[in-house]
This record gives C-alpha cells, structure tokens and sequence, in this order.
C-alpha cells in the first residue's frame, strides 16, 4: 500500500541536523507572525521532565505559545490518529518519545469535511509511509493527507503549527 522505494541512508535526517532544523521551524513560526509587537508569546523553559509530567494526564496542556499564525504545543497519543488533513495549518511535529509510522499522501478515501478547511478521510491512497522514533522531526505541509499509527504505547511530541501562507492555500 505504501511506497517505501525512495528512503534511502542519505534521506535519513541525521541527529547532528536537529539544531539546524529546529531553528529553522522556530524561523517559520517567527517569520509566520507579521506583528511581533501583538504576539502573545513570552518566554518559556520547558525541561524534559516537566514537558513529560505535563501531558501525564487525560487531558492535553494548553498550547505553550500562540497567535494567530503560530502555535506551540506538547501533545501524547496513546492510540494512532484518523486519517485528516487541514488546509491552513503545517504541522511540524518533534517527536520525543516513542515509535510511530507516519502515512502521508495526497489523496484519501471516504473524504468528509469535518469544518471548514479541516478533512478526515478513511484511508490513505497511493501514499509513502515513515517510521519515526524520539528525536525524529516531520514537517507535514498543509493539505497532506496523514495519520499517525503508534508502534508502541505512547508517543509523545512538540506540535508547531504555523498558518499556510494565504496565496499558496488556494493551490
């Protein structure tokens, strides 16, 4: 069902480049933002014990930091998510715990639009599968088709959403 043919080792982002693209989806999130003077964003340290204690309980924490264009949040599955797409937000997910494979693509079956420019589908046709672990980054465009299936019991992740950017959700 999925085409794994084109991963290969040099596709595989390596842990030395994790600073490098976390500065640049903090980037993405600060260049998202046109007036910086009304965002709603302080600073914040977060360890990893704290974030861990933080998403411990059934409910998740509210976002770290928002705005309009931007969002930063800890987030835990403890089952694999639907199949959904969403026509104005990236996704840009750091995961921190556990194993998941992610299916992406760009159609589905079964499509119903569950609110405006947001979509669940049944299943994923003709798209690619990842297998993701702690420390894996993943950056989904708007309008990609995906789901999350877990490969062990909990998977725990920083979720960055920054806002397509209007001329191109059109497309």
């Amino acid at each position: 069902m999925y085409d794994n043919s084109d991963e290969s080792e040099d596709k595989i982002m390596k842990p030395q480049h994790y600073p490098l693209i976390a500065g640049l989806l903090l980037a993405a999130g600060l260049t998202a933002m046109p007036n910086l003077a009304q965002a709603d964003i302080t600073f914040k340290f977060v360890s990893n014990d704290a974030s861990r204690t933080m998403v411990a309980g059934a409910k998740a924490p509210d976002s770290l930091a928002q705005d309009p264009n931007f969002s930063m949040s800890l987030r835990k599955r403890e089952a694999s998510s639907h199949v959904e797409k969403h026509m104005g937000w990236n996704e840009e997910l750091v995961i921190q715990e556990g194993d998941v494979l992610l299916n992406y693509g760009d159609s589905a079956t079964n499509v119903r639009e569950i609110g405006p420019g947001e979509f669940n589908g049944g299943a994923i046709t003709g798209g690619k599968s990842v297998m993701m672990h702690a420390g894996d980054i993943v950056i989904i465009p708007a309008g990609t088709w995906h789901e999350e299936v877990l490969r062990s019991p909990v998977m725990r992740y920083i979720l960055f959403k920054t806002r397509e950017n209007s001329s191109a959700a059109g497309k």
